[in-house]
């Protein structure tokens, strides 16, 4: 039995802690904040209760073998279910009125209907095409990445990119190409390249610098469907939070780890910002960041990839509306008037609060969210980092919640009329609550083999210091961030 100490409670270090609970190890949870979560958490106000963070989950095979590896089937304790309305997109035309697509969940056929009727003849051939090549690529990533760890050292991490790199995997893969450069070869129509750029946008990165792995991301989609979880996606991370506890999990919230110790090279324990101290075999990260930079280890050489790159941050509207969501979809994404330019603009050197964002609105019809009569809606975008922004600063706060509701008004849905109240949750809450640099949510920019050296390893050079979450690989989302926790509970393996 080891003594192992979780530094974080995101879904990654509530995930790892319950297989390895399970496993028999002794395992203790040190969250800095009054809650668990991390990024997946909720608000609750005057009857309405909003998801903050994760909207919706895919490829739930991931939390299925969590769940039921640590003691019983996730559906007997959430209710999860996949989508039942299609996911609209509303793109600008030139004449001014808006060209609307409906994505049915998880129809491959049905997805070649809408892009056939709704950008025209080929269209839908296109996409079919681009997302076989998507489905050879997870083929290929799949076994050999992104459910293989990420170890520190360099020879075995060289050995693992020839390995993922022989000539019929490199042809699939492309490593030398852009998201942006595949969706060009393969789609003639602008807005349908602008679908597949949102995927590069949700994960936090500019679509021409993002791997054409990323691709894989709409094949996942539209393979297994996108999920929701009746009461809120956050039901899934209290249900996490109980199992933990089940297994007997001591989980300690507002306990701030300040340094990892080290005796005989490896690690020993954790010094807490109250002055006690944790002994400890294995220490697992869950941060938004490697351990040296978040100080923990400032001395350390852990093989690490220093802070992971700069990704955006995301921004929330959540709006408390008067009226029901019967006949709005559960997911609809406004389209930038030019969606092309929109990564240059969010990823400027002198950055600004964006004019004309993608808007992707959540739009639950879920009675458990709000009170008879009215629903919850949040809308989310990405937008530049805080300190690239001061999302700080009063007449940003002020003014931009009236920016979002009048740009949704303009793309064709407006509910000005209907908002009871609204919460702004910003990129300067994020860093506040979470501890990211900036409020940055590390996504899937690191997709591929190519820049797996970008993250932070599973497995560090200091013997028993492991990391989990979106910082580390195989990278940012609920799905990869289950992932990692498999992947460092399999390496630390049974007590």
């Amino acid at each position: 039995m080891a003594r192992i100490v979780v530094v974080g409670a995101g879904m990654g270090g509530l995930a790892v802690a319950a297989r390895l609970a399970t496993l028999r190890h002794e395992v203790t949870i040190c969250e800095r904040s009054s809650a668990t979560g991390g990024l997946s958490g909720s608000i609750v106000r005057d009857g309405f209760t909003f998801t903050t963070g994760p909207g919706l989950l895919t490829l739930p095979a991931v939390y299925r073998d969590l769940f039921l590896k640590t003691g019983a089937a996730i559906e007997d304790v959430v209710d999860l279910v996949p989508i039942a309305t299609p996911t609209r997109e509303s793109f600008a035309a030139a004449s001014g009125a808006r060209t609307v697509v409906d994505i049915p969940n998880a129809s491959r056929s049905g997805t070649h209907e809408a892009f056939e009727s709704g950008f025209g003849p080929g269209a839908g051939d296109d996409w079919q095409r681009l997302l076989h090549r998507a489905g050879e690529m997870w083929g290929v990533t799949r076994k050999s990445f992104f459910e293989a760890p990420l170890l520190a050292d360099p020879a075995q991490r060289a050995e693992r990119l020839r390995s993922a790199g022989g000539r019929a995997d490199l042809r699939v893969t492309a490593p030398w190409r852009s998201l942006r450069s595949l969706g060009r070869t393969h789609l003639g129509d602008l807005r349908l390249r602008a679908h597949l750029e949102r995927f590069a946008a949700e994960a936090g990165c500019h679509p021409g610098k993002a791997p054409a792995t990323l691709a894989t991301l709409p094949y996942l989609e539209e393979t297994f469907g996108v999920w929701w979880v009746r009461g809120g996606l956050h039901r899934m991370t209290e249900a996490l939070h109980a199992r933990c506890v089940r297994r007997k999990v001591k989980v300690r919230t507002d306990t701030e780890v300040v340094s990892i110790e080290r005796a005989g090279g490896r690690v020993a324990g954790v010094l807490l910002a109250d002055g006690g101290r944790l002994d400890a075999d294995v220490v697992i990260t869950d941060l938004p960041t490697d351990p040296e930079s978040a100080g923990l280890l400032p001395a350390a050489r852990t093989g690490g990839a220093g802070r992971v790159p700069a990704s955006s941050a995301m921004l929330e509207l959540h709006l408390a509306l008067r009226g029901g969501a019967a006949g709005t979809p559960h997911r609809t994404y406004l389209f930038a008037d030019d969606p092309g330019h929109e990564p240059d603009a969010l990823f400027a050197r002198r950055a600004a609060p964006p004019v004309d964002p993608t808007l992707c609105v959540l739009a639950p019809d879920d009675p458990a969210l709000a009170p008879e009569g009215h629903s919850t809606w949040t809308v989310q975008l990405r937008v530049p980092r805080h300190g690239a922004v001061d999302w700080d600063s009063a007449a940003v706060r002020d003014a931009y919640p009236a920016t979002v509701l009048d740009l949704m008004a303009r793309r064709g849905l407006d509910v000005r009329d209907r908002v009871l109240w609204s919460e702004l949750r910003t990129p300067a809450d994020l860093a506040e609550q979470t501890g990211a640099p900036g409020g940055e949510v590390p996504g899937a920019g690191a997709d591929g083999p190519r820049t797996a050296p970008r993250r932070v390893p599973n497995r560090s050079a200091v013997p028993g210091l492991f990391s989990v979450g979106a910082s580390a690989h195989p990278g940012g989302g609920l799905t990869r961030v289950g992932m990692s926790a498999a992947l460092v509970a399999e390496l630390i393996g049974r007590a």
